[in-house]
């Protein structure tokens, strides 16, 4: 199973990543690890399907 980025009304951000820690890595390296931040982007990581 693979994990994507998404931000706003599904926009995927990169590639899929192998885990969900990983993806979870890249997007505090590419969007900070602010709450807030994460938030006002709708950010979220989900199963690649």
């Amino acid at each position: 199973m693979t994990y994507i980025i998404v931000t706003g009304s599904e926009t995927v951000v990169g590639k899929p990543v192998a885990s969900f820690d990983a993806a979870l890595k890249k997007a505090a390296r590419l969007f900070g690890d602010s709450t807030q931040d994460w938030l006002k982007l709708n950010l979220r990581i989900e199963e690649n399907r």
